[in-house]
């Protein structure tokens, strides 16, 4: 009797491995709920700062706060309790995206508030934070699944 694996056992076995990968890298990626609920915060946030009450601010900041860090604890606490990724999984162009993600989204909000105050628009954070959680909601799943395919190509095994 051999220990040998016949090319049919490596291959079911090859392909096991990529599923259990790809589970992983599932796990990891952010639900589109969460840019939605991103996009709403910063909304709660602006309207609470375009009141220009120190209770409205307060408050809103409170809510922000909370909301946020609900949410991401609870994304990053389903993810690395069920597994957690291995290094190399993302790499430059995923850091780009995310970056890219982060300064157009930014940079998008703050240009959307700028023009609607100089154009004497009430409410310009309120308005500009919604074009920006807006965005975030559309966008947001785009990133994870451009995410996704990067990490995806970068496991162990995969043709690069």
């Amino acid at each position: 009797m051999t220990d040998q694996t016949g090319p049919g056992e490596a291959a079911q076995a090859l392909d096991e491995i990529r599923r259990r990968q790809q589970q992983v890298i599932d796990l990891a990626t952010i639900p589109a709920w969460y840019w939605w609920a991103a996009g709403a915060l910063m909304v709660v946030l602006a309207a609470g700062v375009d009141a220009h009450r120190p209770a409205a601010i307060g408050a809103a900041a409170t809510v922000f706060a909370l909301g946020i860090l609900s949410a991401t604890g609870w994304v990053v606490g389903r993810a690395f309790r069920r597994a957690q990724l291995r290094n190399g999984l993302l790499d430059g162009r995923g850091v780009l995206a995310i970056l890219g993600f982060v300064a157009i989204t930014v940079a998008g909000t703050i240009g959307v508030a700028f023009a609607l105050r100089a154009g004497g628009v009430s409410h310009p954070a309120t308005l500009a934070c919604l074009v920006g959680g807006l965005a975030m909601g559309v966008s947001g799943p785009i990133l994870m699944r451009v995410l996704r395919r990067i990490m995806l190509g970068n496991r162990a095994g995969s043709a690069r």
